[in-house]
C-alpha cells in the first residue's frame, strides 16, 4: 500500500517538473519567428525578405516648425514680419547699451576706488571704509610685519605695531598718526569708525590664520594697528601732571616695565627716562602691557647717567624704591651713605619736585643710581611687609610709592584750594 502511494507522489512530481519546462520553453520561443535557418554548406535560397519601412524624421521635424509658425502668424494676424525684426533688434541694442553702461559704472567705480587708494582716503563717498583685500602670504604684509618685529627697523622707521582695538582707539584719542591697520573682519572697523581721521590711513585685509601667526598672544584679536612712533613733544595731556619724574633703572623683564609705565600714568607722572639696559620700550609685550600708556606719557629711553641731572629741575629730590634694608658693609659705603625710610615718613607734599628712581627685580638698583642719589642728598624708600615676604614685584612697589605721593600732593593742593577760597570769601 504505501509502495503505491509514493508511486502516485514521483508520478505527480515529474508531470509538473515536464509542464513546468514545456511552458518555459515555450514562453522562451514565443517571440521568435525566423522564416528559414540558412546553414553555410547550403546553397543560397530564393527568399523574400520584406523590406522595412524608413521613417523620414526630418519632414517631421520640418512640419512641426511650419506648424508653429502657422500658429505664430494666426495669434499675430496683424503684426508685419519687419516690425517683428525691428523689435528685436530694438531688444538687443537695448540690452548691448544696458551692458555698456554697467561697464563703464564699474569701470568708474573702480579708478575712484584707486584714487582714493592712492590718496590715502579712509572713507568713500556712501561713508563706507576702503581697504584693500589681499591673497594669502602677500609680500607687502610680510614686509612690513617683518620690520615690526625688529627692535633696529622698528627705530629706523619710527613705527610701532599694537594690536587689538582698543590700544587702536588709544592711539587715535591721543591724536598719534595711523599709518596702517591690518584685520581680518569688517565688523571690527565699525569699532574704530568714530576715531578714523578721513586721510592718511591704509586698511588691509588678510585671513585670521595669517594674523594669528604674527600675533603675540594665544587667542589673537584679529586686527593690527601701526602708528608712528609718539614723541614728547606731540603728546597731549589730558590733566595736570604731578611734579614727579620716574627713572626705570635696568628693568629687563617687558611686564614689570609694562607695569611701571602703567602705574606712572595712572597717578599722573610728568615724565619717564629709562636708562641704557632697559629692555625696548616699543617691545610687542610692554606695549601690551602698559595698556595704552606710550600715547599718554611722555617717555624717553635710553638715557645716559651722565645725563640725566640736565633732564631732570636742579630742586628735583631723588628717592630710591629700595626693599634692602639690611645693614651694609664697607665695600657698599656709597649704598650705605643713602638713609632709608618707610614710604609714608617722608612730607611729600612740601617738596618741589620728586624723582623716584625703580630698579629691576633681577639686577637690582645699580651703583649709578647709588651715586646720583648720594649726590643729591637722596633717600632710600621702603615699603613694610609681612613675614615671610621679602619684597613686591617692581610695579607694584612702584604703584604704592606713587600713589602715596599723588595722595599727599593733592591733599595739599585741595587745603590750598579752600584757604584761597576762604580768603576770598572774606
Amino acid at each position: 500500500m504505501s509502495t503505491n502511494i509514493l508511486t502516485i507522489l514521483c508520478k505527480g512530481i515529474v508531470t509538473r517538473v515536464s509542464n513546468a519546462n514545456s511552458i518555459r520553453c515555450y514562453s522562451r520561443w514565443t517571440h521568435r519567428k525566423p522564416s528559414k535557418v540558412v546553414l553555410p554548406f547550403e546553397a543560397a535560397p530564393k527568399t523574400n525578405l520584406k523590406t522595412e519601412k524608413v521613417i523620414d524624421l526630418s519632414s517631421v521635424v520640418e512640419e512641426k516648425k511650419e506648424k508653429a509658425q502657422q500658429k505664430q502668424r494666426v495669434s499675430m494676424p496683424n503684426v508685419d514680419k519687419e516690425i517683428a525684426d525691428a523689435k528685436l533688434k530694438q531688444e538687443n541694442k537695448n540690452q548691448q547699451e544696458k551692458f555698456k553702461d554697467i561697464k563703464e559704472s564699474r569701470e568708474s567705480q573702480l579708478k575712484k576706488r584707486k584714487f582714493y587708494l592712492s590718496q590715502k582716503k579712509v572713507f568713500n563717498d556712501d561713508g563706507e571704509i576702503i581697504y584693500e583685500k589681499l591673497k594669502d602670504n602677500d609680500g607687502r604684509i610680510n614686509y612690513l610685519l617683518v620690520k615690526l618685529k625688529s627692535k633696529k627697523e622698528r627705530l629706523h622707521t619710527r613705527q610701532m605695531l599694537v594690536e587689538g582695538w582698543r590700544l587702536i582707539v588709544d592711539g587715535l584719542k591721543a591724536k598719534c598718526k595711523l599709518n596702517y591697520v591690518i584685520f581680518s573682519d569688517v565688523e571690527d572697523l565699525n569699532r574704530l569708525r568714530p576715531f578714523l581721521p578721513k586721510t592718511g590711513v591704509l586698511f588691509y585685509k588678510i585671513p585670521y590664520k595669517e594674523i594669528g601667526l604674527w600675533s603675540d598672544v594665544e587667542t589673537s584679536p584679529g586686527l593690527f594697528g601701526v602708528f608712528e612712533m609718539p614723541t614728547s613733544e606731540n603728546i597731549a595731556r589730558t590733566s595736570r601732571p604731578l611734579p614727579l619724574h620716574l627713572v626705570c633703572d635696568n628693568i629687563r623683564t617687558p611686564g614689570n616695565l609694562g607695569a611701571i609705565l602703567r602705574a606712572a600714568v595712572a597717578v599722573g607722572c610728568d615724565k619717564i627716562l629709562l636708562t641704557k639696559g632697559c629692555v625696548d620700550l616699543w617691545d610687542s609685550k610692554v606695549i601690551r602691557s602698559a595698556a595704552g600708556a606710550h600715547f599718554r606719557q611722555p617717555i624717553q629711553p635710553s638715557v645716559e647717567w651722565e645725563d640725566i641731572e640736565t633732564l631732570l629741575p636742579h630742586d628735583t629730590s631723588v628717592f630710591i624704591a629700595d626693599s634692602n634694608t639690611n645693614v651694609l658693609d664697607e665695600e657698599n659705603s656709597i649704598q650705605s651713605s643713602v638713609p632709608v625710610v618707610p614710604y609714608y615718613g617722608v612730607e611729600f607734599a612740601n617738596l618741589k619736585h620728586v624723582t623716584l628712581i625703580v630698579g629691576g627685580e633681577t639686577e637690582g638698583i645699580s651703583v649709578e643710581s647709588y651715586r646720583f642719589a648720594a649726590a643729591k642728598n637722596g633717600v632710600r624708600l621702603n615699603i613694610p611687609l609681612q613675614q615671610g615676604v621679602d619684597s613686591l614685584n617692581t610695579g607694584m612697589a612702584t604703584a604704592v610709592i606713587s600713589c602715596e605721593i599723588r595722595k599727599q600732593m593733592t591733599q595739599a593742593w585741595a587745603k590750598l584750594k579752600l584757604q584761597k577760597q576762604d580768603v576770598q570769601a572774606t
